[in-house]
């Protein structure tokens, strides 16, 4: 004989109450009707009374059963409710990133980032977002972003910044140019050339660092303001707008009637990649982020 009532029973018996028909509980159980019955029967012999009347006239609660109903429902909630309770405590505890990514290089280049991150903590919920990275700056020290994925130089002032990798600037021309026969050319070659050029609003240490470059070098073309959206920008080029000085990653975006070229001034022309936070920030996520980082780059540089 069974000593103790499952809540699951509870349950099928309550459907019953609800339907007062053992068919009908039965469909909305998603079972067939002779188990039903004979649950019904085990926590009849359980509780040591009889729940229900059934006869023609169809089937009604006795007494015991009004009482278990109302016993049964209570527990139910309360059951329910702890469920809620438990998942939404769960979920606050579940790991979340928060983390920028810079549109200026290609994201292809981090797809391999958050399968590694998931790979060692299946549960962590990572929140992206690309956009420029002074934005993400910005979000970082407002409390926005856990992290970001930024291009250098930019404004970091008291943020922790760890290098990760350099990538180089490469020369986007017209398929047309008059250079297009040469695998490297001098960024001087390009004086002559309307460049593409962000402008400083947008990134102003960018934008500083890169005019007091050209300057030493004597590179002082005519600009335009350089589009946001690259394919913007690659079908100008391709028009024969202009020329533009883009990160090599972007190469993998093919566009008809544009070609790359490499610069022989790549050493001082290219975008450090790091990963920015706030001092002091050392969560479970940050710290998972900054380590599967590393392992994939290597020692971060000063």
């Amino acid at each position: 004989m069974q000593t103790r009532i499952e809540l699951w029973q509870l349950r099928y018996f309550v459907a019953v109450a609800d339907e007062l028909n053992f068919r009908r509980a039965a469909e909305r159980l998603s079972i067939t009707q002779p188990p039903l019955t004979r649950q019904i029967q085990a926590l009849e012999e359980t509780v040591g009374a009889q729940l229900f009347d059934r006869d023609r006239g169809g089937v009604r609660l006795t007494s015991v059963g009004q009482l278990l109903l109302e016993e049964a429902q209570r527990l139910l909630g309360d059951a329910d409710a702890l469920v809620e309770r438990v998942t939404a405590r769960a979920a606050a505890q579940r790991p979340e990133l928060r983390l920028g990514i810079t549109t200026v290089l290609d994201p292809e280049l981090f797809a391999w980032l958050e399968p590694a991150l998931r790979a060692r903590e299946p549960t962590l919920r990572i929140v992206r977002k690309r956009q420029y990275s002074q934005q993400s700056v910005a979000d970082l020290r407002r409390g926005a972003l856990d992290a970001a994925l930024i291009g250098l130089p930019s404004e970091t002032g008291e943020l922790t910044v760890e290098r990760l990798f350099v990538d180089p600037l490469v020369a986007a021309l017209p398929a047309g140019h008059a250079l297009r026969n040469r695998r490297r050319i001098s960024l001087l070659e390009l004086a002559d050339d309307t460049l593409f050029w962000p402008l400083r609003r947008v990134n102003p240490a960018y934008f500083d660092h890169y005019q007091q470059q050209f300057r030493a070098l004597g590179f002082e073309p005519q600009r335009l303001p350089e589009p946001a959206d690259h394919h913007v920008l690659l079908g100008l080029i391709a028009a024969g707008e202009g020329v533009a000085l883009i990160p090599a990653s972007l190469k993998s975006i093919a566009r008809n009637g544009v070609i790359y070229r490499e610069l022989r001034e790549q050493a001082d022309l290219h975008i450090e990649v790091a990963l920015a936070s706030m001092p002091g920030a050392d969560d479970t996520a940050l710290t998972l982020l900054r380590d599967t980082l590393r392992r994939y780059y290597g020692k971060p540089r000063a």
